[in-house]
């Protein structure tokens, strides 16, 4: 008997071993890639980001455009991993998982706007009125979310 209740025991402490609850990943917005990539270390890791497709690049779809909430901001989905993004992805939440990447974009100020007279005198200029920093992901797989 004694035999029996440790095989049992140790059948079910197997089964419980190998059966790991999975989190869910997290998947974030484009927004909160925005406000939270360079706080979280987000880029050159491997993550999930979620948003509306606007556009796909008309030359074999390989590049997919996700708008954030707010007009403007958007972040370009290269397919790295598979043929191209499904002409479906347009106008619908499409979720990519790939590797975040960041770019400084330069731009032009006016000749008459100078950097240093953005800041208090002192203080040290901040880089940031000259350039713009936008995010891309090369994107490994993706799921067109259904609402």
């Amino acid at each position: 008997m004694k035999k029996i209740l440790f095989v049992l025991v140790a059948g079910l402490f197997a089964l419980t071993a190998c059966q790991k609850a999975e989190e869910a990943p997290t998947v974030y917005s484009v927004d909160e890639v925005y406000a939270q990539a360079d706080s979280l270390g987000l880029v050159g890791d491997t993550i999930y980001v979620e948003g509306n497709c606007l556009h796909l690049c008309k030359h074999g779809g390989k590049k997919a455009f996700l708008q954030s909430s707010e007009e403007g901001e958007f972040i370009r989905a290269n397919a790295v991993d598979f043929e191209a993004f499904a002409g479906e992805c347009i106008n619908n939440k499409v979720r990519v998982y790939g590797v975040l990447r960041a770019i400084e974009i330069p731009v032009e100020q006016p000749q008459e706007v100078k950097e240093e007279e953005h800041h208090h005198e002192g203080e040290e200029a901040c880089g940031v009125c000259s350039s713009v920093k936008k995010f891309y992901i090369d994107a490994v797989s993706y799921d067109i979310i259904a609402e």
